[in-house]
């Protein structure tokens, strides 16, 4: 099936059908509990990014756009949407990281155990290869538009290559190995460069040289001799494939950077630009912080999470690590061990609530390798015991499959379907929430959802100061005065804001300069008699600097300058994903949920004044409701609801 990967020794029948069950049963199995639907966070922006080809925040993720537009390019001929086509994408990594896992467990297994019958090595194989995507983790990640298992298709490639060049050195391996290299230094470049470290283990031939001694050895007075040989000759080849095809992923960025797109994150198309986006932009801050008592609240979610992801496969991990000694092959388990301590420890530090779990699956990924060699030391007590672990691996999939469920997840279904029932025609609308105002530009954009409403993040410009005038022309010539002063000013004070996200307004000449846009904006908003809206957050943005009263109006979940008599569905709060036990265990929900409990709030308030009991107590019992689930997230992700 996939015959780059395998050597004619390995192209037997049992091979073949094993190779292609590693890719059949993980594609099959995880698109039957999958969710067509974006989720929180960056989806909505990831989904827009690889469907116009534009600029994602920083690092910008080049290779993961690129090959995201051109599958769904491909797919798109078939006549599937752009959201099923790219969350296909995401399944389709997660398979064929598990061929790789196979054809590379079953490599590592016939050199070190070439006396074992194949038909065992290869049952062997496939399980430990499956037990990834069986993993709570990595199921959910594989059925999500994200970057993420594009991510672990790199470090899949990457640690085939380099292995399979430590037990064969041939040219087609390194050739690999610098592929997977560069499209994940390419992509999520943090977690590739954080195990580019460990890969020097590899090129010393971790394999080759120490067990042919072994083998050769018969006289118990003769000592192991231990490889210190470093092939610079692989090295250098490696280097030069991973350095051409990492700059090649980000030239193509920089290029597409200086084109007039409807939506991009940053604008790195100078040498100045580039590197502030390659370093990781605002966010890198985060890195940097120093948050007192994080790292104690995060470290019971994590050691959770790693017990979820390897389940009952766990005893095999701690297995392979003895077996790896027993071989005398200590190199590949201090990589393995040694990057996961360090994502780990990574981790821990960073007040990080969006995605966190997810920096953490390479480190998982890489933790499998371990796994058939602890297969191969279980069955060696009794060769029966094979015949246990297809079943191990059918029971972890069947209980992860109700918890990876994602069918009734409908996040940007319902997030839209609100908004549509809530703004009237003509609305300008300012979000504070990520989620929504992504989705809704998502949308907008790509399937022309409500192109009479004008919205924008409460910080005006979004992601690029471009944006207003190429999205809203009309919208931004009644406006341009003001918006053009707010920007230079804030260009003046804080150069990089105007290309991404975030609005610090600390001078007076720039807060003045803001307040008189948002003035500016509610004078044609009253000129044409259409509301102006606000979500919970940014309506309290706004109200700090008195331009929102606490007169206004509530539409469902918004706050509006006119009463709309739109939006009363609301209260129902009818969110499938609300029921959702996904919900309790996903970190980059809790910003919407408590800005759905400032919404119902609003309501109460709203409706108590007005003497409208029904409404009222319609409203009570949503925010109980809300404030449940809260309490329930908080007990399994505690550092998310830390002290601020």
């Amino acid at each position: 099936m996939f015959p780059i990967f395998l050597t004619p020794m390995q192209k037997s029948v049992s091979f073949s059908l094993f190779a292609i069950f590693s890719f059949l049963i993980p594609g099959i199995v995880i698109y039957g509990n999958t969710g067509w639907y974006l989720g929180f966070a960056d989806a909505g922006e990831f989904a827009l990014a690889t469907k116009i080809a534009g600029i994602a925040h920083a690092p910008g993720f080049p290779s993961y756009i690129l090959a995201g537009k051109l599958w769904s390019s491909f797919t798109g001929i078939a006549g599937i949407p752009h959201i099923s086509s790219m969350i296909i994408f995401s399944i389709f990594c997660t398979a064929l990281s598990t061929v790789l896992l196979f054809a590379l467990f079953d490599r590592i297994l016939t050199y070190i155990y070439n006396d074992v019958p194949f038909l065992t090595r290869h049952l062997v194989c496939f399980v430990a290869s499956c037990s990834f995507f069986t993993g709570i983790t990595a199921w959910h990640w594989s059925s999500n538009l994200e970057v993420y298992t594009f991510q672990v298709l790199s470090f899949a490639l990457l640690l085939f290559g380099l292995i399979s060049n430590a037990i064969k050195t041939e040219k087609q391996n390194i050739f690999i190995a610098g592929l997977g290299a560069a499209l994940g230094l390419a992509n999520h470049h943090l977690t590739m460069i954080f195990f580019l470290p460990f890969t020097l283990l590899l090129f010393t031939s971790p394999f080759r040289l120490t067990l042919l001694v072994e083998d050769k050895t018969s006289s118990k007075n003769k000592k192991h001799v231990h490889n210190t040989y470093f092939s610079a000759t692989s090295f250098r080849l490696f280097s030069m494939v991973t350095i051409s095809i990492t700059l090649l992923c980000y030239g193509w960025m920089y290029f597409r950077a200086s084109q007039p797109l409807p939506f991009k994150f940053g604008s790195p198309d100078s040498p100045q630009r580039l590197f502030y986006h390659l370093a990781g932009g605002a966010w890198l801050e985060n890195t940097k912080a120093s948050v007192s008592g994080i790292a104690a609240l995060r470290f019971p979610y994590f050691m959770k999470i790693t017990f979820e992801q390897f389940f009952l496969l766990l005893p095999f991990v701690i297995l392979g690590f003895i077996e790896l000694f027993r071989k005398r092959i200590a190199k590949i388990f201090y990589m393995i061990l040694g990057y996961y301590l360090l994502m780990l420890i990574y981790q821990l530090r960073i007040d990080q609530t969006s995605d966190t779990d997810a920096y953490m699956l390479p480190a998982f990924f890489v933790l499998t390798i371990s796994i058939p060699l602890g297969m191969m030391r279980f069955i060696s007590w009794q060769k029966k015991l094979q015949y246990l672990l297809p079943l191990l691996i059918i029971t972890q999939a069947t209980i992860n499959f109700s918890k990876t469920d994602k069918r009734s997840f409908n996040v940007s279904e319902t997030l839209m379907a609100e908004l549509d029932r809530c703004a009237p025609k003509g609305s300008v609308i300012l979000f504070a929430d990520w989620t929504s105002v992504i989705q809704y530009y998502y949308f907008r954009i790509s399937e022309n959802f409500r192109p009479d409403l004008i919205v924008l993040n409460y910080d005006l410009k979004f992601t690029h100061y471009r944006i207003l005038p190429e999205m809203y022309p009309a919208f931004y010539n009644e406006i341009k005065p003001e918006y053009d002063h707010f920007i230079e000013q804030l260009g003046v004070a804080h150069p990089q804001e105007i290309y991404n996200t975030g609005c610090t307004l600390d001078n007076p000449e720039l807060l003045q300069s803001w307040t008189k846009t948002i003035e500016k904006i509610k004078s044609y908003c009253t000129k044409r008699n259409v509301p102006f809206m606000n979500d919970p957050k940014a309506f309290v943005f706004l109200s700090q600097y008195q331009l929102m009263s606490n007169n206004s109006f509530v539409s469902g979940p918004l706050v509006s300058t006119i009463k709309t008599g739109m939006g009363i569905e609301f209260l129902d709060l009818k969110y499938n994903w609300l029921d959702s036990p996904l919900l309790l265990k996903e970190p980059s929900a809790t910003d919407k949920m408590v800005d759905l409990e400032a919404a119902l709030d609003f309501n109460r308030n709203y409706y108590r004044s007005t003497v409208n009991i029904g409404m009222y107590e319609q409203a009570q019992k949503s925010y109980e409701k809300i404030k449940m689930l809260q309490r329930k997230m908080k007990r399994n992700m505690p550092f998310v609801y830390r002290p601020k």
